[in-house]
């Protein structure tokens, strides 16, 4: 009843044998594959089930949207005018810039060549690599004064649009007056005719981001 006769590890050899019979089993018996659904056959939510979700939009994912998104337009100009973006301002500063060094050498007023240092200077600064630049110091000023108005926004969207309410009102556009839909690394921008509406990722749990994707494809359909 208590005797020694406990069971005896397998041997290497045996343990080795496994191995190989198990390496030897072909990918298929183990591969797990799924299959994503195409954009356009995503199926439309119920109508009696809009999204609805409030935010407080932060400082830090403004800054991110305004700055993707200029970066965005950036990207799909025309060649042409991208060379122009890039001629113009080079051309311009280099004008300031060399007239201000003749102010200076002629003996002109020290306000002509610090005017054309300063038109230099704005001239080089609308190059298309200042736009991260020009988001960091002209956009917090913006969104703490819309911060100001409406602090918190409560939206419902269906099928029929967006409403967005605030302190200041309720805002309700269509789908028909939605332009563009950009995904950018921290959420949606809804592209109006005039503006836009940032929808933040964190603000959607997996089920709306579902029904929000289905509205915008029933759109573009």
């Amino acid at each position: 009843m208590f005797g020694t006769g406990h069971p005896q590890p397998p041997h290497r050899k045996e343990v080795a044998m496994q191995i190989v019979r198990q390496q030897a089993r072909s990918f298929a018996d183990t591969e797990l594959t799924v299959d994503m659904p195409d954009d356009s056959h995503v199926a439309a939510p119920p109508p009696g089930l809009p999204v609805r979700f409030s935010v407080i939009y932060t400082m830090g994912e403004y800054l991110c949207m305004v700055r993707e998104h200029a970066a965005f337009l950036l990207r799909h100009e025309a060649p042409d005018v991208k060379r122009r973006r890039v001629r113009r301002p080079l051309q311009l500063g280099a004008a300031a810039w060399g007239l201000a060094g003749v102010a200076v050498l002629a003996g002109g007023p020290g306000w002509v060549s610090g005017l054309l240092l300063a038109l230099g200077m704005l001239a080089f600064g609308s190059l298309p690599g200042t736009v991260s630049f020009w988001t960091v110091l002209l956009c917090p000023p913006v969104f703490l004064l819309k911060q100001r108005h409406m602090s918190r926004s409560e939206f419902v969207i269906d099928g029929a649009g967006i409403e967005r309410t605030t302190r200041q009102g309720t805002l309700r556009r269509g789908w028909d007056e939605v332009t563009a839909v950009r995904r950018y690394s921290r959420g949606y921008l809804l592209m109006l005719r005039r503006g836009a509406i940032p929808i933040p990722f964190r603000c959607l749990d997996s089920g709306q981001q579902e029904r929000l994707r289905a509205f915008m494809c029933a759109r573009s359909a």
